[in-house]
């Protein structure tokens, strides 16, 4: 008859393995498409002080279910995402789509992007977001900081 052979530090290793594994795959899930897009600031929400200006944002929308990212631009070609995925602990990259060709206005004005929060983000916590071009030889990026819930 067999005998059951038992290997704990096998089973422990392959456990240890298994965790890192889905631990990581929080921080490289395919990108997703924003939920809403529209000209303007975030609806039903005050701007932030941090916004004066015209400086870029983001706010916590839907009790921290969703968040917006609003940037500036011309409203004739006006930066809108394309995606965002998690980069991570606590840090989101969202790519812009490419912009529009022909002659833009020479105005600055606010597009709100929303998004799905990702279950791997900590509401509590800052998240780092960096938005970047869609053409990856464009130095464009630049980063916006999202606040804890709550704190705004």
């Amino acid at each position: 008859m067999g005998r059951e052979v038992r290997h704990p530090v096998r089973a422990a290793r392959s456990a240890a393995a298994i965790a890192s594994t889905l631990a990581l795959a929080g921080c490289s899930a395919a990108p997703t498409p924003p939920v809403d897009d529209y000209k303007g600031e975030p609806r039903g929400i005050q701007a932030p002080a941090r916004s004066a200006g015209g400086a870029e944002y983001a706010v916590w929308l839907d009790k921290g279910n969703r968040f917006a990212i609003t940037l500036y631009g011309s409203s004739s070609c006006p930066p809108v995402a394309a995606t965002m995925r998690v980069a991570g602990a606590n840090k989101v990259k969202v790519t812009l789509k490419p912009t529009r060709k022909g002659p833009c206005t020479a105005d600055y004005a606010p597009h709100t992007s929303v998004f799905d929060t990702p279950s791997a983000l900590r509401i509590g916590t800052p998240v780092h977001i960096t938005v970047a071009s869609a053409d990856a030889s464009k130095k464009d990026a630049r980063s916006i900081v999202l606040p804890p819930y709550g704190t705004d």
